[in-house]
């Protein structure tokens, strides 16, 4: 029984004697831009890797930690090659002299024609913004053009929002310091001048730092000062693995409650605004006072379809961002999802039940596994051992996936289409009638809502009633899909222009014609997002199908001049209507296709004349 008393009094004394001669290197890591500054509670990841290296290494695969990156030939992933481009009315140069990258811009914004130089990234996953510096404000503007990586080409920010064809190259200006930095960076305090006191500088200058460019440990673990301190004394791995001592204040999600655990992610995956609204100016001095552990009462209050509109002239500013029930449809909002579940009652509930912050695909932070049945049926166990007596499908079909149905792909983002985090089961009438997409009908293209409900209420219950009417006033004689990408509101449009592409939809051998030649007409709508996907969807349906479409779509360019694209779409539309021409005239009406195989343009531009014109304000 003496021998561990004896021994943690001689660990004790050396570690006495040894004060100063062993221990952590007692400096904080040192900043490697400008932009960054760690005089108070934040280390630095750097110094995290001493100790944790290759949780650190998990850590620097993720898009989290390139998220923010100063300009470099590593870091930018834009095709910066001097080549002029032409968009929306206008052409400029992105081009790089001696390490450095630039843009020669039109004049836009009262602004004359001039050159800009990148001096800050934000994104490296889909899409890669670019901020240029003002020395007088201390501002990072953003810059109008973006590069695609999905599409590995130039982009407008007018292309990437859901609004129609715009010609004002500054629609989109934003500043990082009171926008990005939040959520992008690590240890944010955007320190505009006059916030301390409540009266911000007109104009507005800025001292911003961050303590850490991107998302970094110190954002989901919390700021590491104290539990560092404790690192750095002499022997202080010997006297934790004995017992002895407890290192302070390195929080692990995994250990949290549910509520604080999904705060952790909530405080960026998740739009807000400062709880109470008048820590505002708090947030635009010293930053967010949230940090990893709390619950986001009190710091932050995550906007919702019923949150008022803080800008007087756009009444529908938030409303808007959300379907009529309530549902996030954009993305940043799945904090706001998983809280209004019914899974959030569950103990097991939370974000790390089914993604991975150290593991898995960067991607989606989810092991293979999690992006399929496991993420529902490691708690849901009793249904995994019948699935298809639950789906009423094959086992192995797409209809039989939890995700398809529960998690169904209705959110827009970053020019995608990503799956909803609101766990629910679909409802035809619901979801018809409040305007919004349904999981089954994002599967069966070509299906009214009627039959669609009807199999519903069969398999599940009579309180699976047929839809009365879409908000749209399109016929529901029509597929609920087909009626949506032509007629929807830009959401709609925007989630079934992805969904005609899926490879999985539930259409006999000839759908996928009929399906090339809906998305065709979705080439010619008004919103470039909306075309994007579209294409993207119409190039893999071809290549999937070999429908021979390739050349003639190889000639379409999304965010090329109206007159331009009309010339293709024409010969687009001929192309299709060769592959349905044989047996046109046996197909149903409703599909809109006319007896020698064309698509039924009148019927198809009544459906588009009901489409609303609304502006989603993305808030990005």
């Amino acid at each position: 029984m003496s021998r561990p008393v004896t021994l943690g009094l001689v660990v004790a004394l050396a570690a006495v004697v040894g004060v100063g001669v062993w221990g952590f290197d007692t400096e904080r890591a040192a900043p490697e831009h400008a932009l960054e500054a760690r005089e108070h509670e934040f280390e630095g990841s750097a110094v995290c890797r001493d100790c944790h290296e290759e949780r650190w290494e998990s850590w620097r695969r993720t898009y989290h930690s390139t998220m923010t990156q100063a300009p470099s030939p590593k870091s930018v992933i834009g095709r910066f090659d001097g080549v002029e481009l032409e968009l929306f009315g206008a052409r400029a140069r992105p081009f790089q002299r001696d390490g450095r990258f630039y843009f020669d811009l039109p004049a836009y914004d009262g602004r004359p024609a001039r050159t800009a130089e990148v001096a800050l990234c934000v994104g490296s996953h889909r899409y890669q913004q670019y901020f240029e510096f003002d020395q007088t404000s201390g501002e990072y503007r953003r810059l109008p053009l973006v590069w695609h990586a999905v599409d590995g080409r130039w982009s407008h920010l007018n292309a990437v929002f859901l609004s129609p064809d715009d010609l004002d190259w500054g629609a989109h200006d934003a500043t990082w310091n009171e926008n990005c930095v939040f959520c992008h960076n690590t240890g944010p305090a955007p320190k505009l001048a006059g916030a301390a006191t409540g009266t911000p500088s007109v104009p507005k200058r800025f001292d911003t730092h961050v303590a850490e460019l991107g998302i970094a440990c110190e954002s989901c673990h919390g700021p590491g000062e104290a539990h560092v301190a404790g690192a750095r004394a002499p022997f202080s791995e010997w006297l934790v693995e004995l017992g002895f001592v407890e290192l302070g204040d390195a929080l692990d999600p995994r250990e949290l409650p549910p509520a604080e655990a999904n705060a952790v992610c909530g405080q960026c995956h998740s739009q807000r605004l400062p709880d109470p609204l008048d820590k505002l100016m708090t947030y635009l001095d010293t930053g967010p006072t949230f940090r990893a552990g709390d619950t986001l009462v009190g710091h932050v209050a995550p906007i919702t379809c019923e949150t008022p509109s803080v800008d007087p002239a756009n009444p529908e500013l938030f409303r808007r961002r959300f379907w009529s029930d309530g549902t996030p449809r954009l993305s940043a909002y799945e904090y706001l999802g998983v809280t209004q579940s019914p899974c959030k009652d569950s103990s097991r509930f939370t974000c790390n039940a089914c993604h991975r912050m150290h593991s898995g695909d960067p991607a989606g932070m989810l092991e293979p596994e999690f992006k399929s049945d496991r993420a529902c049926t490691q708690c849901h166990e009793e249904l995994a051992r019948d699935v298809a007596s639950h789906t009423h499908h094959a086992a192995k079909s797409p209809g039989s996936r939890c995700l398809e149905c529960h998690m169904p792909r209705i959110v827009y983002g970053i020019v995608d289409v990503h799956r909803s985090h609101r766990i629910e089961s679909p409802d035809v009438a619901r979801d018809v009638e409040g305007g919004r997409p349904n999981a089954c009908a994002s599967c069966h293209l070509d299906q009214p809502a009627a039959e669609l409900a009807a199999a519903m209420r069969a398999w599940w219950g009579e309180h699976y009633t047929n839809p009365r009417s879409r908000p749209d006033g399109a016929s529901l004689e029509l597929p609920e899909a087909l009626a949506s990408l032509h007629a929807g509101d830009a959401v709609q449009r925007a989630v079934y222009a992805k969904a005609f592409g899926r490879a999985d939809a539930a259409l006999d051998p000839r759908g996928s014609a009929w399906a090339a030649a809906q998305l065709v007409i979705a080439l010619g709508d008004g919103y470039p997002a909306i075309r994007t996907l579209a294409r993207r969807s119409l190039v893999a349906l071809d290549q999937r199908a070999r429908l021979g479409l390739g050349p003639v779509l190889a000639r379409y360019d999304a965010l090329a001049p109206a007159e331009s694209r009309a010339a293709v779409l024409k010969d687009l539309v001929g192309a299709t209507a060769s592959l349905l021409a044989d047996g046109a005239a046996t197909l149903p009406p409703e599909l809109l296709i006319d007896a020698h195989g064309a698509v039924d343009l009148e019927r198809v531009r009544a459906l588009l004349d009901l489409q609303g014109s609304n502006v989603i304000s993305i808030g990005e």
